[in-house]
């Protein structure tokens, strides 16, 4: 397994999804620094094409194609926090993607302490479907099954045949679905930030202060929730279960 599995498709997907946004922005400007970045990437120049994918997400375009590349080439870097942060985003956006998945899990095993996204709980187990999409994709679903369902009850009430009581009947049993789907993503969208370990090693603390007692220790890569953010610290959970406080500046998010 390697980290660039799927880069070619990436770039090309990455493409297609920037169409609609750069007419937003200058349009020439930011295929060229799309085209730059993945020619110094084949290049072996990462330092370089880091910095532009970096340009790129800081101008606003909030693409997983990015995230991913910007991964892919902090992986490269030997950088694995920034890596699997970017991944994880990407994650996000493209949450079906193959080839991300397989970095992710390729990169997290290089990790000192091989810490896996945290679970999205009883109701994502529930909806096990609503993680193959991400939170556009199911509004976009749930306002074409909601155009569908109430022009098929505008014409059953002009045409009462059973074509068009059998079409309401069953967009109407989608368009619940769906909004019981878009729900729940959106309230586990709101549940704790999942966050990465920036730092080389980090102490959790048993309270906010590096002079409280640490817990425990998380390494580069490490990902973890954020349940609270105070005064410059985040209180975090492990997977397992374990909680501490960890300074805010060396976890990304």
């Amino acid at each position: 397994m390697k980290p660039n599995k799927g880069f070619i498709s990436a770039l090309a997907g990455l493409l297609l999804l920037l169409l609609p946004l750069v007419s937003l922005a200058d349009e020439n400007s930011v295929l060229s620094k799309i085209a730059e970045a993945n020619a110094l990437y084949e290049k072996r120049q990462y330092q370089e094409a880091a910095g532009l994918y970096r340009d790129l997400i800081d101008q606003g375009i909030e693409n997983g194609y990015l995230h991913y590349n910007l991964g892919n080439t902090y992986f490269r870097l030997g950088q694995l926090g920034p890596a699997i942060l970017n991944y994880v985003k990407a994650n996000r956006l493209i949450p079906r993607d193959e080839s991300l998945r397989a970095n992710l899990a390729y990169a997290i095993q290089k990790t000192p302490d091989q810490l896996n996204p945290p679970s999205t709980g009883v109701l994502s187990a529930l909806f096990f479907w609503i993680e193959d999409f991400n939170q556009a994709e199911h509004l976009n679903a749930l306002r074409i099954v909601n155009v569908l369902f109430w022009s098929a009850l505008c014409v059953w009430f002009v045409r009462r045949t059973g074509f068009w009581d059998t079409a309401r009947k069953t967009l109407m049993a989608l368009f619940l679905i769906s909004i019981l789907s878009t729900g729940v993503k959106l309230y586990v969208h709101s549940q704790p930030t999942t966050g990465v370990i920036l730092a080389k090693e980090i102490d959790v603390k048993s309270a906010k202060g590096t002079r409280n007692v640490t817990l425990f220790q998380l390494h580069e890569g490490a990902i973890v929730s954020i349940l609270k953010k105070e005064d410059g610290w985040y209180r975090i959970e492990l997977e397992d279960g374990k909680k501490g406080w960890a300074q805010k500046e060396f976890i990304g998010v």
